[in-house]
């Protein structure tokens, strides 16, 4: 049985990543919605999601199994790549979301889309995994609870273009913060 510290522990794991979840996947969701508002098969746009996520994961795995090494204490400094991830964008930096403007989208080309716009998705996955380095399996666990979750909204947005355009308009001041947010959090864990 589970002891009251060991539940916490999941809890605040489990809470901390469906957070890094939701910051790190926005850019997707907006990605995704446009896929849905151009009417692309559900099935295609879900099956390129998975497909591209998995592939995210993997890295970051390889990652987090580099990172491993590197003694407890310098962890926290890992906490500086969501940071400067936030910074970079607050600052309106980073290239615009990406773009699909093919004429009939594959799930190969959905799955390429999203693996193109994970460089944050890597680079706050590595630190947030080997920070919670006995838990990995329960934020992995969360991040599978949590896709077809991501899916279903951006099928919802897409057929909501004031959604998508108030998105649209407020959604590179909400992604940052909670960057910098996390970068605090992994910095001061």
């Amino acid at each position: 049985m589970l002891g009251l510290r060991s539940m916490q522990s999941i809890v605040a794991v489990s809470f901390a990543s469906i957070t890094t979840f939701a910051a790190t996947n926005v850019d997707d969701l907006v990605v995704l919605t446009l896929f849905f508002a151009r009417r692309v098969p559900t099935r295609t746009v879900i099956l390129g999601q998975y497909l591209g996520f998995a592939a995210i994961i993997g890295l970051s795995l390889a990652g987090f199994l580099a990172a491993i090494s590197i003694p407890s204490s310098w962890l926290r400094l890992l906490g500086l790549l969501p940071l400067a991830i936030g910074i970079k964008h607050f600052l309106g930096t980073h290239p615009s979301g990406s773009s699909a403007t093919d004429e009939s989208p594959t799930a190969l080309s959905v799955a390429a889309v999203t693996f193109a716009n994970c460089g944050d998705n890597i680079g706050v996955y590595i630190p947030f995994f080997a920070i919670n380095r006995g838990r990995v399996g329960t934020v992995l666990l969360v991040f599978a609870a949590l896709l077809p979750l991501l899916c279903l909204i951006g099928k919802w947005l897409g057929n909501h273009p004031l959604v998508l355009r108030s998105l649209d308009r407020y959604g590179h001041y909400i992604v940052p913060l909670v960057f910098i947010a996390l970068g605090v959090y992994i910095l001061t864990t």
